[in-house]
């Protein structure tokens, strides 16, 4: 009988790890979805020339975002927008996320990523770079969102911004 009751106790242990391990995993996939789902749109909005592209990932203010974190990341999309020539088109040549820290006792995240991109003109690249920024996400009613962030760093710069 203590045999079977420490198997069953065993069991129900084991269950409740590996419960544990797969809530974590999702919430780390759900946050990488999202971020590669809001990257595939920044082109697609900065091919339509749509400064509001982003603002369906960024929380609001109601939902703790910060104002200056919120500048820091949403407006520097839209100053981007902004001084991109009408003439030339972006290309994100590579996209990767080199760090995602779950919290999910505290609804909330922190992602790093590195974006190469280039500003096309007429078939040949007038600027590129690579862009590293840290994101701070918050878990809202609506999903995975951005809260604020730092400004981004710009390397491997190409080029004079914004171009002539």
């Amino acid at each position: 009988m203590k045999k079977t009751l420490g198997f069953i106790v065993l069991i129900i242990l084991a269950a409740s790890v590996i419960w544990w391990v797969r809530q974590r995993g999702a919430e780390e996939r759900a946050v990488r979805q999202f971020m590669d789902e809001m990257q595939s749109n920044a082109l697609v909005g900065l091919d339509r020339r749509r400064s509001d592209a982003l603002d369906v990932y960024f929380a609001t203010e109601a939902e703790g975002a910060q104002p200056a974190g919120l500048a820091e990341t949403q407006q520097a999309y839209k100053d981007f927008l902004a001084q991109l020539p009408t003439n030339s088109t972006v290309q994100f040549h590579s996209f990767e996320l080199t760090g995602v820290e779950v919290h999910e006792d505290g609804g909330l995240a922190r992602v790093s990523y590195r974006l190469h991109f280039s500003v096309v003109r007429g078939g040949t690249a007038v600027f590129s770079a690579q862009a590293t920024q840290n994101l701070a996400l918050l878990k809202t009613p609506r999903a995975w969102r951005i809260s604020g962030g730092d400004t981004p760093q710009l390397d491997e710069v190409v080029g004079t911004w914004p171009p002539r």
